[in-house]
C-alpha cells in the first residue's frame, strides 16, 4: 500500500502560493520596485512551519534588505533583471533513501515509486526554468512551466485585487513578486535534483537547495508528458539533513 504524504506537508505546498498573494493582494503593485531577500528560506506560516523556496516570492524571506551595494546589488526590473546572475542546475540523483529521517515523516520520500532519471531530467529542468524566469521576470515563460490547476489558484488569488482581476497568470505574477539581489538570484535558483517520487499524475521533485543544502520538496503535476510545477513553492522536508 503506497503511504501518502502528511496532510500537514499537503496543506503547506497547497496554500503557499495562495497565501502569499492573499497577503501582497490589497498592496500596491508598485511595491514590486522594494528590493528584499524575498521567497527561499523564508519561515513558513503555513501548517507544518515549514521553509519555502521560492522563485522571488513577494514576501521577505530573512526580514533584510539589500543596501544596493556589490554583492547585494538589485536586479531592479527591465535590462538588468533579465541578466540577473543564476546558479546552475545540477541533478546528482542518488533517490529519496539518502533522505530518509529515522523514526520522522518519510511520506514524500516513500511516496509512489521512483521515477526514470528521464523524468528526473525533465522535472528538475521545469523546476530550476521556473525560478529562473521568476527571478528575471520573465513571467510568460514561468506561467507556462505551472500546471493548469496552479495557474487558475494564481488568478483566483489575484482576482482579490481589482486591477488584477482578469489579467491572467502572468500578471499575477508580475504584480506580486519583487525584484532581489543578484547574489539572491543565485540562492532561489540553486537546484541540485536528487529524486522525483510520483504516483500517477501526481508526483514531487526531491531537490537540495540553498541556504544551508535545504532539502526541498516540489509538487509537480503531470499534464501530456510534461512534469509541470504544482506549486511556486518548494516546501523543507522536515527533519532532513543534507549535510
Amino acid at each position: 500500500m503506497t503511504k501518502k504524504p502528511s496532510a500537514a506537508l499537503f496543506v503547506a505546498i497547497a496554500v503557499v502560493a495562495a497565501l502569499t498573494l492573499a497577503a501582497c493582494g490589497s498592496s500596491d503593485s508598485s511595491s514590486t520596485a522594494t528590493v528584499e531577500d524575498s521567497g527561499q528560506g523564508q519561515d513558513g506560516s503555513s501548517s507544518g512551519g515549514s521553509e519555502e523556496h521560492s522563485g522571488g516570492q513577494g514576501n521577505g524571506g530573512h526580514g533584510r534588505e539589500d543596501s544596493g551595494n556589490g554583492q547585494g546589488r538589485s536586479t531592479g526590473s527591465g535590462e538588468g533583471r533579465r541578466h540577473a546572475p543564476v546558479a546552475p542546475l545540477e541533478v546528482s540523483g542518488g533517490g529519496s533513501a539518502q533522505f530518509h529521517v529515522k523514526g520522522g515523516d518519510n511520506s514524500v520520500q516513500d511516496y509512489g515509486e521512483e521515477a526514470a532519471d528521464s523524468e528526473l531530467r525533465q522535472a528538475a529542468e521545469s523546476t530550476h526554468a521556473f525560478f529562473v524566469a521568476s527571478v528575471r521576470g520573465e513571467w510568460a515563460p514561468a506561467c507556462g512551466l505551472l500546471a493548469a490547476d496552479e495557474q487558475k489558484s494564481l488568478q483566483s488569488a489575484a482576482a482579490q485585487s481589482p486591477q488584477l482581476r482578469g489579467k491572467g497568470c502572468a500578471a499575477a505574477l508580475a504584480a506580486f513578486t519583487r525584484p532581489v539581489s543578484g547574489s539572491l538570484a543565485r540562492e532561489i535558483t540553486t537546484v541540485d535534483a536528487a529524486s522525483l517520487r510520483h504516483e500517477g499524475e501526481q508526483g514531487f521533485l526531491i531537490y537540495v537547495g540553498a541556504p544551508d543544502n535545504t532539502v526541498y520538496a516540489m509538487p509537480l503535476r503531470l499534464e501530456g508528458s510534461v512534469w509541470k510545477l504544482g506549486g511556486i513553492s518548494g516546501v523543507a522536508l522536515p527533519g532532513v539533513d543534507a549535510g
